[in-house]
């Protein structure tokens, strides 16, 4: 049975949210006069619940608050899920300072990779490990299939927000693509292998041997990533939000492997040098590609 501080805890949390959407409501939608309609401004309230979820979660997950996730994970687990949540914050908050079609898109083939197959994974092989006389477990259930339905809904029948401009379609240099590409490769094998397999050759990858929830946690967002990167090198603009991505990811990754030195705990080498690579890549690619001019945002007609 629940506690009561677990029950007060949870109730601040949906408080906080829902005044978030109130005043992204306020902020990124109200201002533009309903473009897109009913489907527009709902898609606009999901993308400010993954960002707003994501972003606040991140912080509990890093720090390892018990009652902040459906199961019990793992200190370093958490971690990385906390650097995924900035990741899904900064991508959304993107996409709502500008919600191009390609942007939106972005936010929404996110959530698809990254909820749908963990979802299905959960239901099939892993009920077992929810409590579910926690509240956090119904939270969960509740954000992750309305996001992922969401999304789905939303990729398959996008509104159209914005009018096109010369910044959303110009392309992105050579050295953005073949870099992408590159990450999505190494992430998106890495990922394939802890989804697949709770056990393999090596402890520098599979880091959670027997734990097969917590590899396809880190998994999907190991795929998302390479999903992303892939379909989102072409375009100037949406390329460099995902340059953005793999650096706050790949540096988070690291970090988050580093930390294990305070808790007393052998760092993963391989984390920690392979994904703190991609991040300082990303990073020197960030600061050598200027970001495409910014003309003012032109809303599409309701």
């Amino acid at each position: 049975m629940a506690s009561i501080p677990d029950l007060y805890i949870l109730g601040f949390f949906i408080l906080v949210l829902l005044g978030i959407q109130w005043g992204g409501y306020y902020v990124w939608i109200r201002p533009h006069g309903g473009a897109g309609g009913v489907q527009g401004t709902a898609m606009l309230l999901l993308i400010i619940l993954t960002m707003s979820g994501g972003f606040i979660g991140a912080f509990s997950w890093w720090m390892d608050i018990p009652e902040s996730f459906a199961w019990d994970l793992p200190p370093l687990a958490g971690r990385m899920l906390g650097v995924a949540g900035w990741c899904f914050a900064f991508v959304a908050f993107m996409s709502l300072q500008h919600p191009s079609r390609r942007r939106v898109r972005l936010v929404l083939l996110m959530l698809a990779v990254y909820l749908t197959p963990l979802l299905v994974a959960l239901l099939l092989f892993h009920l077992q490990r929810l409590d579910f006389a926690a509240p956090i477990t119904y939270a969960f259930f509740l954000v992750a299939i309305l996001l992922s339905a969401g999304a789905l809904w939303f990729l398959l029948r996008q509104p159209a927000l914005l009018s096109e401009t010369p910044r959303d379609t110009a392309a992105a240099r050579s050295s953005v693509r073949v870099w992408l590409v590159v990450v999505a490769v190494i992430v998106g094998l890495w990922g394939v292998a802890l989804f697949l397999t709770d056990q393999g050759p090596s402890g520098e990858i599979w880091a959670w041997p027997g734990d097969g929830l917590t590899n396809r946690l880190i998994a999907a967002m190991l795929m998302t990533i390479a999903v992303s990167a892939l379909l989102n090198c072409t375009y100037a603009d949406v390329a460099r939000i995902m340059l953005g991505v793999t650096w706050l990811y790949g540096m988070g990754l690291a970090v988050a492997s580093a930390w294990n030195r305070f808790a007393g705990k052998p760092i993963k080498l391989s984390y920690l040098v392979v994904f703190g690579a991609i991040g300082l890549g990303s990073a020197v690619l960030l600061l050598l590609d200027r970001p495409v001019p910014q003309p003012a945002n032109r809303f599409a007609p309701r």
